[in-house]
């Protein structure tokens, strides 16, 4: 570990979030090379069930997109390393779920929180292999969706299909709102504010519209 990481470590010897956040950022931003393989990983963190609980990564990936609308970091390295982490995270999950089947319900962390595999099983029973689709937009049921589908006995090339389309649709929308931050705030030291100033507002009504989208069309509760 390096030494300035080691200086933030807390008295107890454990980074806090906020750490971890910016030493992860830090390490895209040095190490512009394995920019994509970073980011691939973080991507099948957060898509591998058990881990996707332990290793809440979407903050840092959505970070990302400010780097790579800075120039910084490329987004096709993104894009690529993003969407193959993501996939291998969902099949797994795909795995363990068609390996277990009902004994899944003792894995922990659905032991001890049971509602999680009940709202994922919800979204499943309503939408099918769509509900891969809308699962990886929905943190809590990112990993468990697929992990429902093995259970389920959910043919495999149905569920690759959804698995790597969405995972290719994921990442550019995942960093899109950074990247189109990042593009903003250029145009703003560039003294064209009223170009910087529709950008903003053009991303504003974007996220407004996937929210509404969002409280429209997918279940109101989960759990």
């Amino acid at each position: 570990m390096p030494v300035d990481d080691v200086r933030d470590l807390g008295d107890d010897g454990v980074m806090d979030l906020s750490t971890l956040f910016d030493a992860a950022l830090r390490l895209i931003e040095t190490h512009r090379a394995w920019a994509g393989v970073i980011f691939g990983l973080m991507a099948f963190g957060e898509s591998l069930v058990v881990v996707g609980v332990l290793v809440p990564a979407t903050g840092v990936m959505m970070a990302t997109g400010a780097l790579v609308g800075a120039g910084t970091v490329p987004f096709l390295d993104i894009w690529i390393g993003g969407a193959i982490g993501a996939a291998l995270g969902d099949s797994i999950s795909f795995w363990v779920g068609r390996k277990l089947g009902p004994g899944v319900d003792r894995l922990w962390p659905f032991s001890r929180h049971p509602e999680m595999l009940v709202a994922a099983r919800r979204v499943f029973a309503r939408w099918g292999w769509a509900a891969i689709v809308v699962g990886r937009f929905i943190g809590p049921l990112r990993a468990s969706v697929p992990t429902v589908a093995g259970v389920a006995g959910m043919g495999w090339g149905i569920f690759q299909i959804a698995n790597l389309g969405s995972a290719l649709v994921w990442i550019p929308l995942l960093v899109a709102p950074g990247t189109i931050g990042a593009f903003a705030w250029s145009l703003f030291e560039e003294g064209d504010r009223r170009t910087g100033a529709i950008v903003v507002i053009a991303l504003l009504g974007a996220i407004a519209g996937a929210v509404w989208l969002a409280r429209r069309w997918l279940p109101t509760r989960l759990d």
